[in-house]
């Protein structure tokens, strides 16, 4: 009896998750949707809600993309630097942090191009 019940309070809790991965994926959907209109305001906000359960920081690189792409630099490489914190091996946002620091910041981007190199030694080209 006490299996059965520990099997359904698990399936409750998977499929609990799985509706937040999915709700979080519609969001990403409807945040790259709103900016590539040019309403960057509801892309952040569908982002930020994006991120707000998972823990898995492609919301925030995509919000770090939308930051650069409207004129906000410091706050794409603020938002990457913050994912890198937390998830080191990110090739994605090492990448990334790369290309929008390359041309303020030759230092930060070498170090940048160096973690990327680090963690994929067979990428060719410099980002």
């Amino acid at each position: 009896m006490i299996e059965r019940v520990l099997v359904a309070v698990v399936a409750v809790a998977l499929l609990a998750w799985l509706g937040v991965m999915e709700r979080d994926l519609r969001l990403q959907e409807r945040g790259a949707g709103a900016a590539q209109r040019g309403d960057f305001e509801r892309a952040e906000s569908a982002l930020r809600s994006a991120r707000l359960l998972n823990p898995d920081p492609a919301p925030d690189v995509r919000r770090a993309l939308l930051y650069q792409g409207s004129g906000r630099p410091a706050e794409a490489v603020k938002l990457l630097e913050h994912v890198l914190r937390r998830e080191p091996d990110n090739l994605d946002a090492w990448g990334l942090l790369y290309a929008f620091t390359r041309d303020r910041d030759p230092a930060a981007a070498e170090a940048a191009l160096e973690q990327r190199h680090r963690l994929d030694p067979l990428a060719a080209g410099g980002g």
